[in-house]
């Protein structure tokens, strides 16, 4: 039995646990926290995922756990719609507690004889899969260095590309769900460089994220300061949304932005942000975390040498990934540096990307990747994934 050894529990690494386990991969996982747990509020599922989460056997969970969403909406501050995308027949995207998704995923981990070890941090490994933890050593077939955003990983293999910082930065946190958030859409509002969403993530909570350039103090400051962007938004205030959200615990991080020579580096392997961390404007973080370890596992299933398979899976894959960062970046950029003579027309710019089938299908190419059956579905083949009803 080929042995493996994951370094980190979040959505990557579970989703390579799974993979790996699922076909008779022997699987530790080594997570330097005292638990298995998600830092955040809620996060975006987009049909990529979805496809593997269904291949998974876990699709009915999230689906009862999360929203189905049906559109999604920017406005201006006002409330003036500048795009809409139905989802439903376009893509499909569904919101979920960040923890939601990390028990379902940890839960058939286990399930499939993964073994969890919290409390033991890796320090370092090296490309003939030997990793260094707590003090000890362990060898492995394979090494899924999962380990984040600053991943001691990455940097232990000489890996990292200097990669320029973004300017933004997210507020997020949860809000109890009222007749304003009754519809199952997300609405973002722009205002200058500032942003505002709200989704539903269940049937009693919405997700709130406030978007703010980095050197903007009221626009980061948590608790949040609901005077601020109220002035901003006067169309959510009258909503209740800030008072709401100044009683809510939140978190900031800065927009991640990672950069990389390769993804692998003899059997230890990049996966999730410490190989793609992004700006989460095209809501792929989990996305090609799950796709990418889904893909993987079944390059490690066709070529039992581990460094050819791993070599073909980034030759075939990593291009997606390369290409949803760029966008990402670019998409965020309309919003925190764009110039403020120009608001006027970056209204204009909005609309018309959203009108483009064409240019969504290529930014958006992601969305399109159906991993369990190892191709990139064109716009015509998008299918909704089925689950039984709540």
């Amino acid at each position: 039995m080929r042995k493996a050894i994951v370094c980190g529990s979040g959505v990557a690494g579970l989703s390579a646990a799974i993979a790996l386990a699922r076909d008779s991969w022997s699987v530790d996982v080594f997570e330097r926290s005292a638990a298995v747990r998600e830092i955040g509020a809620g996060i975006f599922i987009k049909a990529n995922a979805l496809r593997v989460l269904d291949s998974f056997g876990v699709l009915d969970r999230i689906r009862r756990d999360g929203v189905v969403l049906r559109e999604a909406r920017t406005l201006d501050r006002s409330g003036h719609v500048l795009q809409r995308r139905v989802l439903h027949e376009v893509n499909a995207v569904w919101n979920i507690q960040r923890q939601l998704l990390i028990r379902a995923l940890l839960d058939l981990a286990v399930a499939l004889g993964v073994r969890v070890h919290t409390d033991h941090p890796v320090e370092a490994a090296d490309p003939d899969g030997t990793v260094r933890v707590c003090g000890g050593q362990h060898r492995a077939d394979l090494v899924i260095a999962a380990d984040g955003v600053h991943s001691t990983l990455r940097r232990s293999l000489g890996l990292d590309v200097p990669a320029q910082s973004s300017r933004s930065g997210a507020i997020r946190l949860l809000v109890s769900r009222t007749m304003c958030e009754a519809e199952d859409v997300v609405r973002e509002s722009w205002s200058g460089c500032l942003r505002v969403g709200i989704c539903p993530c269940s049937r009693n909570d919405a997700f709130v994220y406030l978007i703010a350039p980095l050197d903007d103090r009221d626009g980061t400051r948590v608790p949040i300061a609901a005077d601020y962007w109220s002035a901003h938004f006067p169309r959510l205030a009258s909503e209740g949304l800030f008072e709401r959200a100044a009683d809510a615990t939140a978190v900031h991080h800065r927009y991640p932005l990672v950069a990389t020579s390769s993804w692998v580096r003899g059997r230890v392997v990049l996966a999730g942000d410490a190989a793609h961390a992004q700006p989460p404007t095209l809501g792929q973080g989990v996305g090609l975390a799950l796709t990418n370890m889904s893909l993987l596992a079944q390059y490690l299933s066709a070529d039992r040498d581990v460094e050819t398979a791993l070599a073909a899976w980034q030759r075939d894959w990593r291009w997606v990934s390369q290409r949803t960062q760029v966008w990402s970046r670019r998409y965020d950029r309309i919003t925190s540096e764009w110039p403020v003579w120009a608001y006027g027309l970056r209204d204009a710019v909005i609309w018309a990307l959203g009108k483009s089938r064409h240019f969504n299908a290529y930014m958006r190419v992601a969305d399109r990747v159906d991993a369990p059956r190892g191709r990139v579905l064109s716009p015509a083949e998008v299918a909704f994934p089925r689950a039984s009803p709540n």
